[in-house]
């Protein structure tokens, strides 16, 4: 090829590549970058953008339903460390993932001690002075509050793509929203006069009533139930009086709590739900802010409407 042609090409591509580059600059980017060339970028419950170099290979998991969400996305490999509320979850995780106890008990040090490239916790005021000191000292945190079922599916969008696993947290809260839907279509038209009056007791909250504003409200009013303690916000301390005078028809007690004896020996035998037998055991860690909460939603509209599932 002549001397003049190889030079017009040596032109020609060093304006392709001049643009390129300046394409990318525009767009915030380096002709090296692939996807996710920048990172992995993801807006907590703070509504600060967290940016991770990649998919971390050592998490701190300070909360269950952050360490339950990880494990279903696959990713049990990856946590070295969990809080204490998380070791329920022990047997089915890799051997090795260290018991750190509670959050309040935790310092930097004993953080960095694991050496993680990802920590996440609860965005509750009390970690707030702790989750400062650890970015601090270079820890990447995220911070999630879920509180009901939509931030649920929220937390569990972002915290798959935090980790590598957008196309897994994809596909499980499409399942998991296809398995709500499925529940709310049999339950949303039937009226006040069709849903039954129910008494929810957590063993998570020390026994207390589920009132409004909870996550436990929230799905018994999906399963078709009407909450006897709603005109209470959070949990609250309900006596056995008022449970007798507000005659529940169905009382749900979650596993690890007082025993249905030990209940039902404090109430009149003509609350309906104590002579109908219609008192029920529910499993405990599923009326959470984690997957198994639609575990939980089905079997109450099963417990609460029977007719709908035959």
């Amino acid at each position: 090829m002549a001397r003049r042609g190889l030079i017009a090409i040596f032109i020609v591509a060093v304006l392709l590549v001049a643009s390129m580059a300046a394409a990318f600059a525009l767009l915030g980017g380096s002709p090296d970058d692939g996807p996710g060339g920048d990172g992995i970028s993801i807006i907590d419950d703070r509504g600060k953008n967290v940016t991770l170099a990649k998919a971390p290979e050592r998490i701190v998991s300070l909360g269950s339903s952050f360490t339950e969400i990880i494990f279903d996305l696959g990713r049990i490999d990856a946590v070295v460390a969990a809080d204490y509320s998380s070791m329920w979850l022990a047997p089915y995780a890799a051997s090795g993932i260290i018991n750190l106890n509670q959050v309040s008990s935790l310092n930097v040090e004993s953080i960095l001690a694991h050496d993680p490239d990802l920590v996440i916790i609860w965005n509750y005021n009390m970690y707030q002075s702790f989750i400062g000191n650890m970015e601090k000292a270079n820890i990447t945190v995220l911070a999630f509050n879920p509180t009901n079922v939509d931030t649920v599916l929220s937390t569990i969008s972002r915290l798959g793509t935090a980790i590598g696993e957008e196309a897994n947290a994809t596909a499980l809260v499409s399942g998991m929203q296809e398995r709500i839907d499925t529940i709310t279509a049999m339950t949303s038209t039937l009226s006040d006069s069709q849903k039954p009056r129910v008494y929810l007791e957590l063993k998570t909250m020390g026994g207390r009533a589920a009132g409004s504003g909870t996550i436990s409200d929230e799905l018994m009013v999906m399963a078709g139930g009407i909450n006897i303690c709603n005109d209470v916000s959070g949990t609250w301390d309900v006596q056995e009086s008022i449970i007798n005078d507000r005659d529940p028809d169905i009382i749900v007690i979650e596993n690890g709590g007082r025993a249905t004896a030990d209940l039902v020996s404090f109430l009149s035998p003509s609350v309906t739900a104590v002579s109908k037998n219609q008192i029920y055991r529910i499993a405990d860690g599923t009326i959470t802010t984690s997957p198994s909460m639609v575990d939980a939603l089905e079997n109450l509209a099963k417990w609460f409407h029977p007719e709908l599932f035959d």
